[in-house]
């Protein structure tokens, strides 16, 4: 007792006793982590059953998924597997427990509209948001065919944009991507012909979508009955929609020189309607006047520029190339600070034509 007495005798030693004390504590309590990490390893589930138990909870294909990583780690006091993946331009981070392969952590960023390098943050999958906008339709997977899934902004929140169609009805949810609530939703259900009478919504039985060409095959038939090329085509519509009660495929693109609306049935692939209209001679007289724009890219920086906002604090909701009142802008919109920016720049010159700032 009195040589550990000498040990604190003055307030020196007593200093470097405690010390030493620590020191011995850490390594005592790191030998004792790595050794329960070594057990824990040996009886763990394994890196492919982790990586599957991850891919299972996002709904993807293992065969798409690119960029990926998966270590053995301790984590607020657990033993998981990090497993990270890419897949459908999503980037995939999960936390799986080690022992079970339970989900203990899932996050899930995706490029936002038009933007690069911008993310947006979700805490569900996009197969989890396309189950919640089924159950709350009261529709299935196999009545339904989806025509769109984006992780995309509606007010400063994120949200999945989960458009689908049945026969008789076209349906546009907004699923809230970190709660999962409904955050928006919008029915809208056509008339349809049978034997020369029109039948009312509230007749009709829904169906499945079996008989539909795909969205490829829509666009393949408006290029190759506009004679372009897919290679000089920039689509900036293709949607399913329903026309006086028929189902048809909705496609916008342009070229260098034109902008194409078309139409195609969707049981059929014939051309329903379309419309071409030449752009080049209409540029803004501050344009070059031969048709070519600025990049999408460029109108984002210039939007930025005179916003005084950096490109790494703003989170793009809408970047798009449109005609208004026979001139090619670019309508730009954005979320930074708390402020919501919408932008109207010519096409071809980037001049700002419209700006507008509002606090969200």
């Amino acid at each position: 007792m009195n040589k550990i007495k000498s040990f604190f005798s003055t307030p020196a030693k007593a200093a470097v006793s405690v010390l030493c004390i620590l020191a011995a504590l850490m390594v005592v309590g790191a030998g004792t982590v790595f050794a329960a990490g070594a057990i824990a390893k040996s009886s763990a589930i394994g890196l492919d059953s982790a990586q599957n138990f991850a891919f299972a909870d996002a709904g993807v294909d293992p065969a798409s998924v690119t960029a990926l990583s998966t270590e053995f780690d301790f984590k607020n006091g657990q033993f998981v597997y990090e497993v990270e993946f890419t897949s459908g331009g999503l980037e995939y981070d999960y936390h799986i427990k080690a022992s079970d392969g339970s989900v203990l952590k899932k996050q899930i960023e995706g490029s936002t509209a038009g933007g690069q390098g911008n993310t947006i943050t979700a805490a569900i999958t996009p197969e989890q948001a396309k189950e919640i906008a089924l159950a709350d339709a009261g529709l299935s997977a196999s009545e339904v065919t989806f025509t769109k899934e984006k992780l995309d902004m509606d007010n400063g929140i994120a949200v999945y944009d989960i458009d689908f169609v049945t026969a008789g009805s076209k349906y546009e949810y907004e699923i809230n991507a970190g709660t999962g609530a409904v955050f928006s939703r919008s029915i809208e259900t056509a008339p349809v012909q049978s034997g020369g009478v029109q039948q009312q919504p509230g007749n009709q039985q829904p169906q499945g979508a079996e008989g539909q060409i795909t969205l490829e095959a829509a666009k393949a038939a408006a290029l190759a009955d506009a004679g372009v090329a897919e290679s000089e085509a920039t689509f900036k519509k293709a949607e399913l929609d329903y026309d006086n009660g028929l189902l048809v495929y909705d496609l916008e693109f342009y070229t260098s020189t034109d902008e194409y609306d078309y139409e195609v049935d969707a049981a059929t692939g014939r051309i329903y309607s379309k419309n071409r209209e030449n752009f080049s001679s209409n540029a803004s007289s501050a344009g070059t006047g031969d048709g070519s724009y600025i990049s999408v890219d460029s109108a984002k920086s210039i939007a930025l520029s005179h916003a005084g906002v950096d490109a790494s604090s703003a989170v793009f909701s809408k970047a798009k190339l449109e005609r208004d009142d026979g001139r090619m802008v670019y309508e730009i919109e954005f979320y930074s600070g708390g402020m919501e920016y919408e932008y109207k720049l010519d096409a071809s010159s980037g001049s700002i034509l419209e700006y507008e700032s509002d606090r969200d």
